[in-house]
C-alpha cells in the first residue's frame, strides 16, 4: 500500500508545475462556437447550454441520452480511455468501474466474473453482456461463453448499467448491463494496424479498414491475442494432496492460463439498412484448476462463436415523430472442453470431454414516437428461441465399460452430462420519458416476458431525474429485474463437478437508487450513487448432502444490500487529469446474517493521466481492493487486501502516423491473491488449493501503432 500510495504521489508532484499554472476558470467555449450560437440564436450560449458536455448513452433507456440526464447509474469508457489506460482486454477496462470487481471464478475454470454491488456467484450469469445491444451468452451457464477473452482495438465504447436493467433488456440485466459498442466504418476512416508483445509471450496483433464507398459504410478488421500465461501462479497444494496423493500431484506447480484467440468484426450500413458480423477463435484455453482443483497441463478449451445482426431502421417512418427499427439477429457457440481430472501418473486418470452447441436466434422490433408533446414513447416487442445440443466422452464412471481406459463416446445415452434442451420466449416492453415540468422528467416501463417453460414475468422501472440546477442532477430511481435458471442450472447431470434442478425459481431483484450528479466547475465533476436492493432466491452451486463432492443448483439464499459508490474527475490543469472512484457495499443472507463472501466490500481506483509534453502521456492506475470475507464454515482468514499500480507511457507521431506506447503491469509485483473455493471436506484446510489463486505477477509490454 504505502509503495503504491507513494508512486501516485510522485505522479501527482511531478506536474505540480504545471498545477501552479492552471487557470481556475478556462472556458469551455471556443470563440468558434459562440460565434456559431450567435449566428444560430442571435446571442451567445448561457451558461446552461454549454456547461456540461458530456457522453451520451443508450444502455439506459434504448435511445441517446446524456449520461447526467439517464434515469441509471452508469459509467462510459471510450475508446480515448481505453488507449490513454493502455487496457488490452475487456476486463481491464471494467476494472474501472465504481462497484465492479473483475476476478476468476473458482468453478467456472477461471474464466472471469463480474462482481457488481456485492451480488458475486461463481458463475456470474446476473451480469448481461451485449455486443452492440445483442446479448451474447451461452445457454447452458447463462453467461458468457467459458474462458470469453475480447481484445480493444475495435471496441469504441463501453457502457456499463450499475442495477436492474430487465425493463429494457430483459433476462439477466440483474446486477448490470455491459454493452459494447464497436467501430463502425466512418470511425476507422481508413487502415489501422497495431502490433504489442510483452511479458509472458504475450502478443497482440490487429488490422482494421473502413470507410464510405459509393454511400456505403463498410468495415472489416482481424485481431488476435496469444498468451502463454504466467507461469509464476504457482499453487503449492491441490485436490491430489488433500487427499493424500501427493505422489502424482504435480504441485507445486503453475495455473494453466495460456489461450490462442482470433476475432473479427465485419459489416456494412447503407439508408435504413445496417449488417454487422462478429466472430471468435479460441484455442487451447488453460482452465487454471478445472473442474476438480487439480493441477494439470492436458486440460484446455477450443471454442468458437458468431453473432448476425441485420437491421433496418427508419428514423422518419411515416412521420418526423415515429423511429421504426426491426431488428434479426442470430447468436451461435461451440465450446469443447477437453478436461484431465486427475494427473497421468495417478492410477485412476481421468479425462472428460463435454462439447456443448449452443445457439439463440431473436427478432425485435422497437418504436420510438415523440408525437406527444413533452414525452418520448418507446415500445419494443420481441421473440427468441433457444437451443442446445450436447455431446460427451469420457473414460470413468457409467457408460463407459473399461474404467479409465480409451474415451468413450455416451451422446444419446441416459449417462450424457445434459440432455438436449430448448426454449422459446416472447416478450413486450413499453417506456415513456415525461418531461412533466421544466428540467423534470419521469420515466416509467416495464416489460413483460413469457417463457415456455417457466410462465410469465412482469419487470417494472421508475426513475425521476431532476436538473436541479444546471450544475447538480438529482435522481431516484426504482428497478425490478430477473433472471430465469440456465439450462445447466436446470438439467445437469452425470457431472463429477455439479449437477442441476428443475425445480429451481427464476431469482429476482428489487432496487432503489438515489443518485447525484455535480459538477461545481467546468473542471470538476462528481457523483454520489446511494443503493440497497433486495435479491429472492438468488441461485448458486452449494453442497447437497445426498451427493458429497457434488454441488447443485439451488434458490440458496436471499440477498439484501446497500452500499455507495463516489466518483470524481478533475481537469487540475491543461495537461492534467484525474479520475478516482470509490465503492462501498455491505450485502449479506437475509435469513442468517451472513456477509457475502468473496465480494470486496471497499474499492479505491485512482487514475491520474498527464500529458507531460507534446505527444507524451503518462498514465497511472492505483487500484485498492479490501474487505473480501470467506464463506461460513471456512477456517482460512479472510482474504488479504491488494494494491495494484500500472503504467502506460505513450508517444504519439514517433513517424508520421506512427504510436508507441510502454506499459508496465503490476509495478510493485504484489502477490495478489483470489479466492478459492470452500470445501468443507478440505477439513482444517478450508480448500484443496489452500492459499488461493494467485494473479499475475510484474508484466511489461511494448505496442507499436499505425494508421493511414
Amino acid at each position: 500500500m504505502k509503495k503504491a500510495l507513494l508512486m501516485t504521489a510522485a505522479i501527482l508532484l511531478g506536474s505540480y508545475p504545471m498545477v501552479a499554472g492552471a487557470k481556475s476558470n478556462q472556458s469551455a467555449v471556443s470563440p468558434e462556437e459562440i460565434s456559431a450560437f450567435e449566428k444560430i440564436f442571435g446571442s451567445g450560449p448561457q451558461e446552461e447550454d454549454v456547461y456540461r458536455a458530456d457522453r451520451l448513452l443508450v444502455s439506459a433507456t434504448g435511445s441517446q441520452i446524456p449520461v447526467h440526464l439517464a434515469p441509471s447509474v452508469a459509467s462510459v469508457i471510450s475508446k480515448e480511455d481505453i488507449e490513454e489506460i493502455g487496457a488490452t482486454t475487456l476486463d481491464e477496462i471494467l476494472e474501472t468501474v465504481p462497484g465492479l470487481h473483475v476476478a476468476p471464478s473458482n468453478s467456472a475454470y477461471m474464466s472471469s466474473i463480474w462482481s457488481v454491488r456485492g451480488i458475486h456467484t461463481s458463475v456470474n450469469p446476473q451480469v448481461l453482456l451485449l455486443i452492440n445491444g445483442i446479448p451474447l451468452s451461452e445457454t447452458i451457464t447463462g453467461t458468457r461463453p467459458y474462458l470469453f477473452h475480447m481484445p480493444v482495438a475495435m471496441i469504441s465504447r463501453v457502457e456499463v448499467v450499475r442495477g436492474p436493467g430487465s425493463a429494457v433488456h430483459g433476462a439477466d440485466a440483474f446486477a448490470g448491463t455491459v454493452n459494447v459498442i464497436t467501430k463502425d466504418g466512418i470511425e476507422i476512416d481508413g487502415t489501422k494496424a497495431g502490433m504489442r508483445y510483452g511479458s509472458f509471450n504475450t502478443s497482440d496483433l490487429w488490422l482494421q479498414h473502413g470507410g464510405i464507398y459509393a454511400g456505403w459504410d463498410l468495415y472489416g478488421s482481424v485481431e488476435t491475442q496469444k498468451t502463454s500465461g504466467d507461469n509464476n501462479r504457482v499453487v503449492g497444494r491441490d485436490y491430489l494432496d488433500a487427499i493424500g496423493a501427493s505422489a502424482f500431484s504435480n504441485t507445486p506447480g503453475h495455473l494453466d492460463t495460456e489461450y490462442d484467440l482470433v476475432t473479427t468484426h465485419w459489416g456494412l450500413r447503407k439508408d435504413n439498412f445496417s449488417l454487422k458480423l462478429y466472430g471468435y477463435w479460441q484455442e487451447n484455453a488453460g482452465m487454471g484448476p478445472g473442474a476438480t482443483q487439480v493441477i494439470t497441463y492436458n486440460s484446455g478449451n477450443d471454442s468458437r462463436g458468431f453473432m448476425g445482426d441485420l437491421e433496418y431502421r427508419d428514423k422518419k417512418f411515416f412521420s418526423d415523430d415515429l423511429d421504426l427499427s426491426l431488428r434479426l439477429y442470430s447468436v451461435y457457440n461451440k465450446s469443447n472442453n477437453f478436461f484431465e481430472l486427475t494427473t497421468p501418473t495417478y492410477p485412476a486418470y481421468m479425462l472428460g470431454n463435454p462439447i456443448a452447441e449452443t445457439k439463440y436466434t431473436g427478432l425485435e422490433t422497437t418504436a420510438l414516437y415523440k408525437g406527444l408533446l413533452d414525452h418520448l414513447w418507446r415500445v419494443s416487442l420481441g421473440w427468441k428461441f433457444f437451443d442446445t445440443d450436447t455431446d460427451q466422452f469420457k473414460n470413468f464412471g457409467s457408460g463407459v465399460a473399461v474404467q479409465y481406459g480409451p474415451l468413450v463416446n455416451i451422446k444419446n445415452t441416459p449417462y450424457n452430462f445434459m440432455e438436449d434442451h430448448g426454449r422459446k420466449l416472447w416478450n413486450i416492453s413499453v417506456q415513456d420519458e415525461w418531461n412533466f415540468a421544466r428540467r423534470w422528467t419521469l420515466t416509467g416501463g416495464v416489460r413483460y416476458d413469457y417463457y415456455d417453460d417457466f410462465g410469465s414475468t412482469t419487470n417494472p422501472r421508475a426513475a425521476l431525474v431532476w436538473e436541479t440546477r444546471y450544475d447538480l442532477t438529482t435522481k431516484l430511481m426504482y428497478g425490478r429485474a430477473y433472471r430465469a435458471p440456465s439450462f445447466g442450472e436446470q438439467y445437469f447431470q452425470n457431472n463429477a463437478q455439479a449437477k442441476g434442478n428443475p425445480n429451481l425459481k427464476p431469482e429476482t431483484i428489487d432496487t432503489y437508487e438515489l443518485a447525484f450528479d455535480y459538477q461545481p466547475t467546468t473542471n470538476l465533476s462528481t457523483k454520489l450513487n446511494l443503493f440497497t436492493y433486495t435479491i429472492d432466491g438468488l441461485i448458486e452451486y452449494v453442497a447437497d448432502p445426498a451427493t458429497p463432492g457434488i454441488l447443485q443448483a439451488q434458490n440458496y439464499k436471499d440477498q439484501e444490500g446497500q452500499g455507495f459508490e463516489v466518483e470524481a474527475e478533475w481537469q487540475v490543469a491543461e495537461g492534467l487529469r484525474v479520475s478516482s472512484n470509490y465503492a462501498f457495499q455491505r450485502s449479506k443472507d437475509r435469513q442468517t446474517g451472513e456477509l457475502t463472501n468473496d465480494a470486496p466490500s471497499q474499492q479505491l481506483y485512482v487514475n491520474p493521466h498527464w500529458t507531460f509534453a507534446n505527444d507524451w502521456s503518462l498514465d497511472s492506475q492505483f487500484y485498492w481492493v479490501a474487505g473480501r470475507r470467506r464463506a461460513s464454515g471456512d477456517p482460512r482468514p479472510d482474504i488479504e487486501d491488494y494494491e495494484l499500480v500500472n503504467l502506460t507511457l505513450r508517444r504519439t507521431n514517433v513517424l508520421d502516423r506512427v504510436d508507441l506506447a510502454l506499459a508496465v503491469r503490476n509495478l510493485f509485483n504484489e502477490d495478489i491473491r483470489e479466492s478459492s473455493p470452500y470445501v468443507a471436506g478440505a477439513g482444517a484446510y478450508g480448500a484443496y488449493i489452500t492459499n488461493d489463486y494467485p494473479m499475475e505477477s510484474r508484466a511489461v509490454w511494448a505496442e507499436v501503432r499505425w494508421s493511414y
